[in-house]
């Protein structure tokens, strides 16, 4: 009777053990997910920026983006 309630408290703790990899696994996913679009987010902010400041700046701005767009 003791080895079958060990066994069974056994199996329930590795249960839980498998349990909680599967959704640390699954919360690192959604972590790194987040740091691309985070990573993207800024990206396009950084673009938004350098060209507002180009536009305020300078007065070949319209060059300058034809030819970078070619590029």
């Amino acid at each position: 009777m003791k080895k079958m309630l060990k066994l069974i408290v056994y199996i329930v703790i590795l249960r839980f053990v498998v349990k909680l990899f599967n959704e640390n696994t699954s919360v690192k996913e959604q972590i790194d997910k987040l740091k691309e679009e985070i990573t993207n987010l800024e990206t396009e902010d950084l673009e938004t920026k350098l060209k507002d400041f180009f536009k305020k700046y300078d007065p070949n701005n319209k060059d300058q983006q034809e030819n970078q767009e070619d590029i």
